[in-house]
């Protein structure tokens, strides 16, 4: 094995008098503004009036990067939130956030006339204090300039819901501060910090390779934030450790294109977007030994809508918490659905289930298929499927489900999880590895109490039956 696999580490440690000018201004502006509306507006003649600011924010901004179904719609209400059309203003306008750091430094959702009272646009310029949350958009680039100096705008002149304000010149909104090819995160201030370089892929290939490094660190970690930027054309990455604490692999990388061993590496994270910003929840953490053996997982695609250029890179910071702030220790789960089959020229749904044979606390949660799929969902499972708790539907980036409060499971109860692909090739795709000729329907979930640092959770089906097993390490 060879191969380029890096770490590095930052533990704990400004005519005539005033009057007369004033009226031949006045008289001035009056005779411009006469023209002007003679001439069909300051667009020049017959254009149409420039939209209302507030509209455009709610169209270009809102509706696009805010009102999904997991996050701040009807559905989602993250944070107690909805900013979908005919909701949004009133649910911003000098309301307290739910957010209790927010809320203690005098913040409301929007303060009129006031940006630095505002936690709207403290999340959307991540300019956030202690204990106010992550910035947003959730797990996507940031706002570009133009559009948060608009939002500053509206926010100054005093947020109202009609009307063009100053500084909004119509230029388009929504944009965001994107280049796939950089990555770059700086060491977290506590923690470690693990890059991981893939080769290139060719056009129309794929390929999956296992890292393998220890982790960087002389002292035991409790991670309770995970940062993950991955360039372009990322099918996943996952991080692994071994169970067998005597585990021991040189350093480098191989191809791997099927799952790795259960039985041998528990998985701790799952992604599958370019840019994660992860918080557990408050005294919970994944556990990390001084020095144990790891398995990086990347999958790089350059095959239809997905594009590598050059090297796949992965920079990824993990949080060291606070000394005496973990309660629980933190596992994950991997359901995999090995009965896979979309025959040829169908819409196919299929679906699987995972009981647990302990009480748990799901606080996260995501699915992942290949190409043909266009929906996710998982569901509660007491014998039969009840509330839907996770909907996701498209293919790229698959939302990645924060659930707060973490949802409360009772020993025999579980979760189903269920695919909907469409499949208009004469082609049957079956479970596999490749994108491009394989599908999947594979289910990541993240939970507490564990037993051991680094318990894990896999729930298989395989020849119609579903086995749940959870594994404890050293």
């Amino acid at each position: 094995m060879a191969g380029l696999v890096q770490a590095s580490v930052r533990i704990h440690h400004p005519l005539g008098p005033p009057l007369l000018l004033t009226r031949r201004l006045a008289a001035l502006t009056l005779a411009i503004s006469g023209l002007l509306a003679a001439c069909g507006g300051s667009g020049g003649s017959g254009s149409a009036p420039q939209t209302a600011t507030f509209e455009r924010i709610q169209s270009e901004v809102f509706d696009v990067s805010c009102s999904s179904d997991s996050c701040h719609s009807s559905v989602g209400q993250a944070g107690g939130l909805v900013l979908e059309e005919g909701h949004s203003w009133d649910a911003l306008m000098d309301q307290p956030p739910s957010n209790p750091a927010a809320v203690n430094h005098g913040m409301l959702r929007v303060t009129r006339g006031d940006v630095d009272r505002s936690f709207l646009f403290a999340k959307l310029t991540n300019n956030l204090a202690a204990g106010e949350g992550l910035p947003m958009p959730y797990n996507a680039a940031p706002l570009d300039p133009d559009t948060i100096e608009v939002l500053k705008a509206w926010i100054d002149a005093g947020a109202p819901s009609t009307g063009v304000v100053p500084g909004d010149d119509g230029r388009a909104l929504g944009g965001s501060v994107d280049d796939p090819t950089v990555i770059d995160l700086p060491p977290p201030p506590r923690g470690i910090q693990i890059k991981v370089t893939a080769r290139p892929v060719e056009r129309g290939k794929e390929e999956t390779l296992c890292h393998y490094m220890k982790m960087p660190s002389d002292v035991d970690l409790d991670i309770n934030r995970i940062q993950l930027n991955v360039s372009g054309g990322s099918h996943h990455i996952h991080l692994y450790r071994a169970y067998d604490g005597a585990t021991d692999i040189p350093d480098g990388f191989e191809v791997c294109n099927m799952a790795v061993d259960f039985d041998k590496w528990a998985l701790v994270i799952a992604s599958q977007v370019r840019k994660t910003d992860w918080e557990l929840p408050e005294g919970i953490a994944f556990h990390l030994k001084a020095g144990e053996q790891l398995l990086v997982q990347t999958h790089f695609v350059n095959v239809g809508s997905l594009e590598t250029e050059g090297e796949g890179k992965v920079v990824m910071n993990l949080h060291d918490a606070d000394p005496g702030s973990v309660t629980d220790y933190a596992g994950a789960m991997f359901g995999q659905d090995k009965d896979v089959v979309v025959p040829p020229l169908s819409n196919t749904t299929l679906s699987a289930e995972c009981v647990f044979p302990k009480p748990i606390n799901i606080f996260a949660e995501t699915g992942h298929y290949h190409f043909r799929g266009k929906r996710f969902s998982t569901f509660r499972w007491d014998g039969s499927p009840g509330e839907e708790i996770y909907h996701h539907e498209g293919y790229a980036d698959p939302l990645f489900l924060v659930h707060a409060p973490p949802l409360a499971f009772a020993q025999g109860q579980g979760l189903q999880w269920e695919c909907y692909w469409e499949n208009p090739n004469d082609i049957e795709y079956k479970f596999g590895p490749f994108t491009d000729t394989n599908e999947h329907c594979n289910f990541f979930a993240f939970y507490y109490p564990t037993a051991t640092p680094n318990e894990s959770i896999t729930c298989v089906k395989t020849g119609g039956t579903s086995t749940t097993k959870v594994r404890a390490g050293d």
